[in-house]
């Protein structure tokens, strides 16, 4: 029941078929034109946790700024110095 020059065909797989709408919409994502909703959401969340961690840092380092003692000053610059000659 073969028809001629059919004989030796092999199965491949099933092919992919798409609608026009959807080629355009993969094709644009594939460019980075369109971001898909899922990347975008990932994204959202992301930058929201940047921002939560740049806070926390902000509040952290303002405590430990009011916790910590200010170094002391340097005894050296209020005192004069002067250099003795040298003599051989």
């Amino acid at each position: 029941m073969s028809k001629k020059g059919l004989g030796n065909a092999e199965y491949a797989g099933k092919v992919k078929t798409q609608t026009f709408k959807e080629f355009q919409l993969e094709r644009l994502i594939k460019n980075g034109i369109v971001i898909p909703a899922s990347k975008l959401a990932v994204a959202k969340e992301l930058v929201l946790q940047l921002a939560k961690d740049f806070e926390a840092t902000a509040v952290d380092e303002e405590r430990h700024s009011r916790a910590v003692c200010p170094p002391p000053k340097d005894t050296l610059t209020d005192q004069l110095h002067s250099r003795e000659r040298f003599e051989e």
